[in-house]
């Protein structure tokens, strides 16, 4: 196979340039996949024509293990005539499981088996191979299996976490006995948790004979690692059908994803009605079995594990590097995109929070994306109205999506019966609802049963499939960043895909509000208090300006436009609250954005006054007074007199303050998250303070040009209405680090 040749030959020098320190043991193979898949594909446009990578990688899939692994000892020879390669076996071990990785992903509704590569998918960008590559070499070896695992010997990996390794395994003393999936879990937090939660395995072991639950068969705690063993199942995920569909399709399917939500909600409400939440839902726990006739069981697999790999996921999100973060994103595994604010908050499990997470897998249907993120408000749905979306779906889908659990369908079996009852479009041959064929649900029978029971009796052959629980927070890449890093090692500058360029603000404490001698304070300003900012974000270096907004939204609402003495350069002005949110929301949706599971939104009250006063605790982040060669204000006040031009000028003509924020204090007022509450001072949490719960005016902060210079200053405060648009106030944008 001369193309396998070649693309390992590729892969190989790469590895070779771009990976040695984790090849030698040292570092992470996280940071370096996404240089590894660029310089892969920089090597491939000279050893490889044009389009042969797809069908290269195709090949790889069929290619037998002792034929692989003959290429891979002759790769490793020929790069140790050009390279030092003290870590010989290291690179081979990496590559080994690349086949089955291949097959794993490449496996869908029309080629269950995962040996051909669809005609929609490109690989022209380093992200796109990166599904394609190990995250890392396995960590446990065939023929070294832990002891106590019964008779069960490891075949290959089928998955691969930064807190778990899961493997098929064989029995070879029974040879009639079908093979098992094991996962191991590697890390010493996540050993505690599953020690600390036996009752909660026995309960999941309840669920053995439920319809749909692929069974937990035993939980072995004496082994090192501690290994989990669940009924394997062959077929593909919901992810990969999600991705088929497009492929293969230019719109949505919103008959054939209710159907499938509809099952998988049944699925779940069993769990719920015995007081079991899975917790961490998403298209790579979904599991898809073809059966006669074309039609497909649908399982949910990990029950168990699943609630201690997601808490563990958004822990160790914050340092997961973000190649890892993107595969996992374009896997369907990226938990943070199915978790309920609930549980990000480490409140206790509720059935609601899977409603949540069944919520953004149907959104994700609909836009047959696994990459998309929740949508926000209630616009989303007009994407979808000409393929059949009804009012009543959109309806019940914005409810499992509520930050307010109160506002979701109370468990996963009352989704179900809405599901049911809800009106769908006008039925059409393109409509999709012909896409799904299911199995009645009498038809669909459990594949399996704790160990000491018999051997699962279902579907439970053919090629592996990855149930691995991974998930993490999204980290931030540049377009452009400084080369220089900052607090845990964050780029201090970054810029997105369409030119806004961003501040690192780390985690600190202010005093936040004014001190009672503090010329020009109004009352809403106190009581000051400390404020405890514990997580790092990005801020916008500039107010969002007209040309951002219009090439984001395709509207440019200002007064000040470029025919009324501004331009393109200056910030977007007289916009409602709605409108600076539905900005933040498209740019979060903006595909190249996507990409790199960026999430944009307000800054809250807090943030904004940290970020403004940049350290300092004086009335202005210049100081005690301010000048019209620091602020772009009005006319004379307490701390200093301008010329008063009364208009707009170009974002970042003036100063930055210490944080390198520019326009602070002036040019125009800020949007901010929060609403507004003139004694929420009195009563505001320490840490991260997220504003009032609700009210009738949201909070703008910063001085503008027709603002004395008193009313300029870090600490003020001014509520305004959300749908009163003015030609003072603007906006800026936090990128989130994590979600």
């Amino acid at each position: 196979m001369p193309r396998v040749k070649a693309f390992l030959d590729c892969l190989g020098l790469a590895l070779c340039d771009k990976a040695r320190k984790p090849l030698a043991g040292v570092g992470r193979f996280g940071d370096s996949l996404l240089e590894v898949a660029k310089a892969t594909l920089d090597y491939s446009h000279k050893e490889l024509s044009a389009n042969q990578l797809k069908p290269a990688l195709a090949d790889l899939t069929t290619i037998s293990a002792p034929a692989f692994q003959e290429r891979l000892t002759k790769l490793a020879d020929g790069l140790a005539r050009v390279h030092s390669i003290p870590f010989r076996q290291e690179l081979i071990d990496y590559l080994t499981p690349m086949p089955g990785l291949v097959r794993r992903f490449l496996a869908r509704p029309s080629d269950p088996a995962g040996t051909t590569a669809p005609e929609g998918l490109e690989i022209y960008k380093p992200e796109d191979l990166l599904l394609f590559l190990p995250p890392h070499a396995p960590r446990l070896k065939p023929g070294k299996e832990p002891k106590g695992l019964d008779d069960w010997k490891l075949s290959e990996p089928i998955g691969f976490g930064e807190t778990s390794e899961t493997w098929l395994a064989h029995n070879p003393a029974d040879a009639a006995a079908p093979p098992v999936a094991l996962k191991f879990v590697l890390d010493d937090e996540g050993v505690a948790a599953v020690n600390e939660q036996q009752k909660l395995f026995v309960d999941v072991f309840t669920l053995a004979e439920d319809t749909g639950v692929v069974p937990l068969q035993s939980v072995f705690l004496e082994t090192v690692p501690p290994a989990i063993e669940y009924a394997h199942l062959a077929g593909y995920d919901l992810a990969s059908l999600i991705w088929d569909w497009k492929w293969k399709y230019d719109s949505a399917k919103p008959e054939a994803a209710l159907k499938l939500v509809r099952r998988i909600a049944d699925i779940v409400g069993k769990a719920h009605a015995k007081g079991i939440v899975h917790r961490n839902l998403k298209p790579s726990n979904i599991r898809l079995h073809p059966t006669e006739g074309g039609k497909l069981t649908i399982w949910v697999c990990d029950f168990g594990w699943s609630q201690i790999a997601s808490a563990r996921s958004l822990v160790l999100g914050r340092s997961t590097p973000r190649p890892e973060q993107v595969r996992l994103t374009w896997r369907g595994a990226y938990s943070p995109l199915y978790a309920s604010p609930q549980q990000t908050r480490k409140d206790a499990a509720d059935p609601r929070d899977d409603v949540y997470a069944l919520g953004v897998i149907w959104y994700q249907l609909l836009k047959r994306d696994p990459r998309a993120a929740a949508p926000i408000g209630h616009e989303w749905a007009e994407e979808f109205r000409s393929a059949g979306v009804t009012d009543a779906q959109a309806r019940l889908l914005s409810s499992c999506l509520s930050t307010r659990p109160d506002k979701r369908p109370a468990n996963a079996a009352e989704l179900s019966d809405m599901l049911g009852n809800v009106p769908t479009g006008a039925a059409s041959t393109s409509d999709g609802s012909r896409l799904i064929a299911l199995k009645s649900r009498s038809a669909e029978h459990p594949i399996g049963s704790p160990s000491g029971g018999t051997h699962p009796s279902g579907p439970v052959s053919g090629g592996p499939r990855s149930s691995t629980k991974l998930g993490m927070p999204a980290l931030l890449t540049a377009a452009a960043a400084s080369p220089r890093t900052g607090y845990a090692g964050l780029p201090h500058l970054l810029n997105n895909s369409i030119g806004m360029t961003f501040a690192l603000i780390a985690p600190g404490a202010f005093l936040m509000g004014s001190p009672e001698g503090e010329s020009g304070r109004r009352e809403h300003e106190g009581p000051q208090h400390e404020v405890r900012i514990t997580k790092p974000y990005y801020l916008g270096v500039l107010s969002v300006t007209q040309g951002q907004f219009e090439r984001v939204t395709g509207k440019n609402p200002a007064a000040f436009s470029r025919n009324h003495h501004g331009g393109s350069d200056h910030p977007v002005e007289t916009l409602t609250w709605d409108a600076a949110a539905k900005f933040c929301e498209r740019l979060s949706h903006h595909p190249d954005e996507q990409i790199h599971g960026r999430s944009y939104r307000l800054p809250t009250e807090a943030e904004w006054e940290y970020a403004c006063r940049a350290g300092t605790a004086t009335p202005f982040a210049f100081g005690d007074k301010i000048t019209p060669k620091e602020v772009h204000y009005a006319a004379v006040g307490a701390f200093g007199k301008s010329g008063g031009q009364a208009r707009t000028v170009a974002v970042g003509t003036l100063p930055a303050n210490a944080f390198g924020l520019h326009d602070m204090h002036g040019n125009v007022q800020e949007w901010t998250h929060d609403w507004y509450d003139e004694y929420y001072y009195y009563d505001t949490p320490t840490d991260d303070p997220p504003g009032p719960l609700k009210g009738t005016m949201k909070v703008v902060r910063g001085g503008c040009f027709t603002l004395f210079g008193n009313d300029c200053r870090s600490a003020a405060r001014r509520p305004h209405a959300p749908t009163s648009a003015s030609n003072t106030v603007g906006f800026r944008v936090v990128l989130e680090v994590g979600r």
